[in-house]
């Protein structure tokens, strides 16, 4: 039987049986089962391209970045302790010879649709002070076709502002009209600006996750809204880059291509159905990447939306309860359904049923037994929130705060082996004590490389 596998496990051995409430720790695998077939389906996938005027700036790749570091036409400065390179006189000549931004992007396209396999479709929406659909729908047997239309991708006049919830509204409203059974579908919009229409960016993300459409975000470059692009990821089932350089965009665009072309489980979601008596304070996606997840519940009933799998991804939650008093020996903490549509090849959707059951007991040893792996995800996820705290307080002004928060999270990080990262926090924490401000740049990386903390957990 073609199936996802749910298991679980709490962070003790058992949960003390006494007058008081516990906090308890429930971690919670999701795999495909073992030996599954690798039928994959076919992909709808969308793109959507910031076309605006910033997209024709010319790019240096980090080889002409080098050579003119070395021989000294680019000059590292330190303003207000963040550092920053000044040009001095770059020929015009090599200015000319240089590729704008959309030239790379058109590139990485162009590899991308290579990819497309016969039954896959694509389609490519523009936008910039307006959006327009370049591309409609088309099926992969006519690469040629989509290849030369990727020539216009530069002759549009559509604006110079930038709108995303245009693009968004085009390129959403173009996979529900190409809609098909079976089909997985998935939206990539990719901007190296901030946009002037935030509000309808988050309406159109709400309209993703109502329909099922998980949205990754690219933002390119150190001149885009993080704090809008992560959450519209997080809340549809997408997922988050930071491109640094236009050199990596091919193989992200081709890492979502393929993880769209493995998905074998298709719009999975959890529902959790807690004993009486339980609170959930908090749940959160573990890996791939590390995202806090909507909660909608009632009646201490939760349904946990997690998009689309292949068969052999596994996704880690994390979930923070508090759990009432109960008399020694077994008790049901929760209730698990997991679905997701069916597989290709069979007929009905998959269903995993499952009873999670604790033990409460009055032996202290079992109950001060803490299950590491368990613990080392509460690590990892502390670590996280505590980053995202300290952006918080920076974004209010509470410098002090920010800077005990980010030096605790290095401290966290130390005592995890992770002492790269450990260090990037703690430069940022001294940076923001004397200067009273933190380098943009990278705050916004610092945030991305934080989300995928939970890659080491193994």
């Amino acid at each position: 039987m073609d199936r996802l596998i749910l298991t679980w496990k709490i962070n003790t051995q058992a949960i003390p049986a006494t007058q008081h409430q516990r906090l308890v720790y429930l971690l919670l695998k999701i795999r495909g089962e073992q030996g599954t077939d690798s039928t994959s389906r076919p992909v709808n996938l969308a793109l959507v391209v910031d076309v605006s005027e910033s997209m024709n700036i010319r790019v240096l790749s980090s080889g002409e970045f080098k050579k003119l570091a070395r021989n000294g036409t680019l000059q590292e400065l330190l303003i207000d302790g963040v550092p920053a390179w000044h040009s001095a006189d770059i020929p015009v000549e090599m200015i000319a010879r240089l590729p704008r931004k959309i030239d790379r992007v058109r590139e990485a396209l162009r590899a991308v649709i290579e990819e497309l396999r016969p039954y896959d479709t694509f389609s490519l929406t523009v936008f910039a002070g307006r959006a327009a659909l370049l591309i409609p729908t088309t099926r992969g047997t006519e690469k040629k076709r989509i290849l030369d239309m990727l020539d216009q991708l530069d002759r549009l006049q559509l604006g110079d502002e930038t709108y995303i919830g245009q693009g968004l509204k085009v390129g959403l409203e173009e996979l529900e009209r190409s809609k098909t059974d079976g089909v997985a579908r998935r939206l990539l919009v990719l901007t190296d600006g901030f946009t002037r229409d935030e509000d309808a960016c988050r309406a159109w993300a709400v309209y993703a996750r109502r329909h099922r459409i998980p949205i990754s975000t690219l933002g390119l470059g150190g001149e885009f809204n993080e704090e809008l692009m992560i959450p519209i990821a997080d809340q549809t089932g997408g997922e988050a880059y930071l491109v640094e350089t236009l050199e990596t965009l091919p193989a992200i665009l081709s890492r979502e291509l393929q993880r769209a072309q493995r998905a074998r489980y298709s719009n999975v979601e959890l529902k959790l159905n807690f004993s009486e008596g339980v609170a959930v304070r908090y749940a959160y996606r573990l890996s791939p990447t590390i995202a806090p997840l909507e909660m909608p519940g009632q009646g201490g009933s939760y349904s946990f939306q997690l998009g689309n799998m292949g068969p052999e991804e596994e996704m880690t939650l994390v979930l923070e309860l508090v759990v009432p008093p109960r008399p020694p020996g077994a008790h049901l903490l929760a209730k698990a359904l997991l679905t997701c549509d069916a597989p290709p090849g069979l007929e009905s959707d998959a269903k995993t049923r499952a009873d999670l059951v604790v033990e409460y007991t009055t032996d202290w040893a079992r109950a001060s037994a803490f299950d590491p792996q368990v613990m080392r995800a509460v690590e990892v996820l502390s670590a996280y929130k505590l980053q995202q705290q300290a952006m918080s307080d920076l974004r209010a002004g509470e410098i002090g705060s920010a800077t005990r928060k980010l030096r605790a999270a290095a401290t966290r990080l130390l005592d995890m082996g992770e002492n790269e990262l450990a260090e990037e926090f703690q430069r940022q924490a001294a940076t923001l004590e004397l200067y009273g401000r933190a380098d943009a740049t990278h705050t916004r990386k610092l945030q991305y490389e934080t989300r995928m903390l939970s890659r080491k957990l193994t």
